[in-house]
């Protein structure tokens, strides 16, 4: 019997994924519930319920009546995402969609790298569960997030100081996916159940190399005046796992390990199966992506 959808309960949802969720889904027109800690502002369409996120029995109560459940949480720790997981569970959900939203989750290497480790335990955690015909789940392999990768210097492109730090030989092809498509084609995943049934659904924006993406910035800012620098991936790596064990850690630290991936074909290639057309997505072009570099650096000034 095929399962319809309607109520769904989102954690997370100030955040950068959770936010484009929402949205989503209340364009949608699901029955949100946001699970948040403390009170606080969200659209008026969407039901706000105040949870102790420590606590399975006051997650349970809350997922009651929910059909799906969506984690966008993002923190170090996994007894978040764990607890969530048993909760649903518990509670009689249908579908949980963890907070992945990255590389391949079936590739060997991508969740051995310890960046990688709290989705790692949250895939094996609803595998069990679903194993047991507890739940159902679905995750999201989007590649990187190309805004944000772009406004926040993860990119390795500096706008305003016409500097490009490049991840290896800068080569590599991999998926980019903006926040808005992402949040578009979770929520579409609800809409299409038995299709993404147990399984990771894998959407991008755009298959790029970043050298690809630097010659779109020259392209749009100039080509002159920017002083490049090419990225060892190896010995950063390795300098990263030193400081990991060391107790060094940075943001650096776990940026690093996602770099490598984005550098290394093994780890990050485009999709062999690709979910854009189920989910409503349409892959961008090259101008579509200039213009998008045009808007950041615009407000980076």
């Amino acid at each position: 019997m095929p399962h319809t959808i309607k109520n769904v309960a989102l954690a997370g949802a100030s955040g950068n994924v959770g936010a484009r969720v929402l949205t989503a889904l209340l364009d949608l027109g699901f029955n949100v519930t946001v699970l948040t800690r403390t009170a606080k502002p969200f659209p008026t369409a969407a039901r706000v319920e105040v949870v102790d996120f420590t606590s399975v029995e006051s997650l349970s109560a809350a997922l009651v009546g929910q059909d799906a459940v969506i984690d966008t949480t993002f923190s170090p720790e996994v007894e978040t995402p764990l607890r969530l997981i048993d909760a649903a569970a518990e509670a009689g959900v249908y579908r949980f969609i963890t907070s992945d939203f990255g590389l391949d989750p079936e590739l060997p290497g991508i969740h051995d790298m310890p960046v990688f480790g709290r989705k790692k335990v949250s895939y094996e955690a609803v595998k069990k569960q679903a194993a047991q015909n507890r739940l159902t789940y679905t995750l999201v392999a989007c590649g990187a997030f190309l805004d944000w990768s772009l406004s926040t210097g993860f990119m390795g492109l500096d706008f305003q100081g016409k500097k490009a730090s490049i991840y290896g030989d800068g080569n590599n092809v991999v998926p980019w996916s903006t926040l808005e498509d992402v949040g578009t084609a979770t929520a579409n995943i609800l809409l299409h159940p038995e299709e993404t049934l147990n399984r990771p659904v894998y959407v991008h924006s755009v298959y790029m190399s970043q050298n690809q993406i630097f010659d779109a910035t020259k392209a749009v800012l100039g080509s002159e005046g920017w002083e490049v620098k090419h990225n060892n991936m190896e010995p950063l790596l390795a300098q990263a796992m030193t400081d990991l064990k060391t107790g060094n850690i940075s943001a650096a630290t776990f940026e690093v390990q996602i770099q490598y991936c984005l550098a290394t074909k093994a780890l990050a290639h485009p999709w062999a199966k690709d979910d854009n057309p189920l989910l409503a997505l349409q892959e961008w072009d090259l101008e579509k992506v200039k213009a998008l570099i045009k808007s950041i650096a615009q407000k980076s000034n």
